[in-house]
């Protein structure tokens, strides 16, 4: 008797053990489904008014400067970059496809990418060999086939395409900001500063490149590659997060240099702004990172650093309405639905902090110029 008494209190005890275990780890796991992911979606309200917007500084690029007065009126705009728990709303509902999965393929950084898997793609781009473009690379496997986003939820979701963050909005019944919005945003309130915060570099407010790049991330921000984006604290007096750093965020705006291609042309060039995880402190390598840092790429691009966050017009219900601004003139995005096993024509989109046209070369192909 004593032997089966003992047998049942043990069976109890390790009962009671386990389902401990299993309440520890529903607190404590970053995925645990009792959290709450749509606190991501949170919308700030932004005053609108006048403002300098761009830099003189001496190292400006990609149409960084000089400064220049604009305005913008009252809208909101996402407190955080939109995340994958958000995205794969968007896709549960819609049955939609990006373009990273139509063309099967995407770029990610190096570092990211298994030694295996490399050795298997020849292709390279000329000055930016870091580079990788892996088969199956999208925004539920960020780093390719293999990977996932279960631990990422809160994560900014990458592999976006211009079409593809403007999708997101349109469903949502928001739209991308225009570049004036984003920097108006951007600067939380102050005027002529360098970052959202201030003039002054302070250390660990984003995710950069620390150490010599490529080859060493001295990881001193605590990320290696992308950080979830509440990682850090709000940049600026609007409590708005990542908008330096971490990832490159879409805006509606088509860059200076204005093609005569149609807006909702995979050609067509859009400004990206905000910089990402690969981008410096001081522009020794890629770009600076500050309130006004800038570039473009083509609206089918993707790569493991380019998302977007949405914004909305003050005064109206949910619209994907763009506000005045003669230099965003995009066309309404097409959601569609993709037939599992419908072929796709191949295109090739170029990764974020390459500018213009870039294609991966081979010993097939003439190598494309690239510049950082």
């Amino acid at each position: 008797m004593d032997a089966i008494k003992y047998a049942c209190l043990t069976v109890v005890l390790v009962f009671t053990i386990i389902q401990l275990l299993v309440v520890y780890a529903a607190d404590n796991d970053s995925d645990s489904s009792s959290r709450d992911y749509t606190k991501y979606e949170e919308m700030v309200d932004i005053p609108g008014g006048e403002f300098t917007m761009g830099t003189d500084a001496r190292n400006a690029k990609d149409g960084e400067g000089p400064t220049h007065d604009e305005k913008v009126k009252p809208f909101k705009i996402s407190k955080y970059p939109v995340t994958n728990y958000a995205f794969r709303e968007f896709v549960r509902a819609k049955k939609y496809k990006t373009d990273a999965e139509k063309y099967e393929w995407s770029f990610v950084f190096d570092d990211f990418v298994p030694e295996e898997i490399k050795n298997e793609i020849p292709e390279r781009i000329q000055g930016a060999p870091y580079w990788i473009p892996v088969k199956r690379a999208y925004w539920r496997q960020p780093e390719g086939k293999g990977s996932g986003i279960e631990s990422r939820m809160h994560y900014p979701a990458v592999h976006i395409s211009f079409q593809d963050a403007k999708a997101y909005c349109q469903w949502k019944g928001w739209r991308l900001p225009t570049e004036k919005e984003w920097e108006f945003a951007a600067r939380g309130g102050l005027k002529g500063k360098t970052y959202p915060w201030g003039d002054k570099w302070q250390k660990n407010r984003l995710n950069l490149w620390q150490g010599k790049f490529p080859k060493k991330n001295t990881k001193h921000d605590g990320y290696h590659g992308l950080a979830p984006v509440d990682a850090y604290p709000p940049q600026n007096e609007y409590g708005l997060h990542d908008m330096v750093g971490n990832t490159w965020e879409w805006t509606s705006t088509r860059f200076e240099t204005a093609q005569t291609s149609p807006a909702d042309d995979p050609n067509s060039t859009y400004v990206l702004r905000g910089g990402s995880y690969i981008d410096s402190k001081d522009g020794k390598f890629n770009h600076q990172l500050r309130v006004s840092t800038r570039m473009s790429n083509t609206a089918d691009a993707g790569s493991d650093n380019l998302g977007f966050r949405c914004a909305q017009s003050v005064g109206t219900k949910k619209t994907g309405k763009l506000p005045e601004d003669t230099r965003s003139k995009p066309s309404k995005p097409e959601v569609k639905e993709i037939k599992e096993g419908e072929t796709v024509k191949q295109k090739r989109p170029n990764p974020a902090d390459l500018r213009g046209k870039k294609k991966p070369t081979s010993n097939k192909k003439k190598e494309a110029k690239s510049e950082l």
